[in-house]
């Protein structure tokens, strides 16, 4: 019995997810969730809405009763369809709300036709669901196990007072299995899932990530930047190219060069919303697109700031007879609705043209004069 405890415990050690490991995926849990819901609460909506219409052909003793609890399940369903397909992407941790809220929904349907509309025989639809659940979505064990535990112990009780001895005994019987086999399966398959998630955020942050600076690298700047276009409609580009950077890199060195786009890296983060898109383009050419925003007065204050930083930010912060500071040029434009990424960097790149042209070490915005 020991050593039977020893490997259960063992197994549940090996196969259990720590809290920090899935609050590092939580994002890609949620979307998953998101796209299984939106199938599996379109699929149920259709199946009710066809049981609705084939319940006037075919139960013409009972018509009525069954195209009503039929057709509301349909409107309860198509409910969730519609929830999470217009769910904002800002409010995606509502997901596991509408995901318990789907099962528990479906769960009690089950119930109430397995009581209720079925005394004389077990329930085999609540089973299917029982077992269904936990293996289709993805969460914390300890809560999809809370879940199914109590669906299942409101089935056994509504089984036990409604239905006569010995089909209730029964129905308790599978329910325990039913239980168990899903709740099993779902610890080894939770694992898995988190781990192929966790892989996929480094595949694709190594893929996506500049490896000098941090920032994103100029193809995931570009695909991100045209992403928040395409969602958002308005914005600000911002083009960064620092001056005199040739100087550096010729006079102390390609080492030092690096230091100081690592320097400029942490000096873009420190001024720029965790939302902006940051990202070095090339060289010593960085790019930042300011989401969801039209004030250009903020954008003109976001620039100066980071010129200030940059300015102060000594080369070679230990030396204190070296006192070369960092120096940069940025151009910014505005998206207007007949812009695209490509005609926005055109036009941003005019404005840093100009400030280069203007004596360097400034912010300048497009305007048209800038077309002649």
């Amino acid at each position: 019995m020991k050593k039977f405890i020893k490997k259960g415990k063992a197994f549940l050690l090996r196969n259990s997810v720590s809290a920090f490991e899935f609050d590092c995926v939580h994002s890609e849990v949620n979307k998953t969730n998101k796209n299984l819901l939106q199938i599996c609460s379109f699929v149920t909506a259709l199946l009710f809405f066809l049981l609705s219409l084939f319940s006037l052909v075919f139960f013409r003793s009972t018509a009525f009763r069954s195209f009503f609890e039929y057709f509301a399940a349909f409107f309860v369903f198509l409910f969730f369809y519609f929830a999470i397909s217009f769910l904002p992407e800002k409010k995606i941790h509502l997901v596991t709300p509408l995901m318990y809220g789907f099962i528990i929904s479906l769960s009690l349907y089950s119930i109430y036709i397995g009581i209720f509309n079925n005394l004389h025989n077990s329930d085999v639809v609540f089973f299917v669901f029982a077992f269904a659940f936990p293996l289709i979505f993805v969460d914390r064990f300890q809560r999809i196990f809370s879940v199914s535990f109590f669906l299942n112990l409101l089935f056994c009780l509504s089984s036990l007072f409604f239905k006569e001895f010995p089909r209730n005994r029964s129905d308790v019987f599978y329910s325990v299995i039913f239980y168990f086999m899903s709740m099993l399966p779902n610890l080894y398959l939770t694992k898995i899932r988190i781990r192929e998630f966790s892989l996929r955020q480094i595949i694709e942050s190594e893929r996506d990530t500049d490896e000098l600076t941090g920032l994103l690298n100029k193809a995931a700047l570009i695909r991100e930047a045209k992403k928040n276009i395409n969602a958002t409609k308005n914005g600000i580009l911002i083009i960064m190219d620092l001056d005199y950077f040739k100087n550096v890199n010729d006079t102390y060195g390609h080492f030092t060069g690096d230091n100081v786009l690592k320097m400029v890296s942490v000096a873009i983060r420190q001024i720029f919303r965790s939302s902006d898109v940051m990202g070095r383009f090339g060289g010593d050419e960085f790019i930042v697109f300011m989401a969801n925003t039209q004030r250009t007065d903020i954008a003109q204050q976001r620039c100066n700031q980071l010129l200030e930083k940059l300015n102060s930010t000594k080369i070679f912060p230990n030396d204190p007879n070296n006192s070369t500071t960092i120096h940069a040029s940025l151009g910014f434009v505005l998206y207007s609705c007949e812009n695209d990424f490509d005609s926005l960097f055109k036009k941003a790149d005019k404005a840093l043209y100009q400030a280069k042209k203007d004596g360097k070490d400034r912010a300048c915005q497009y305007d048209s004069s800038m077309e002649e």
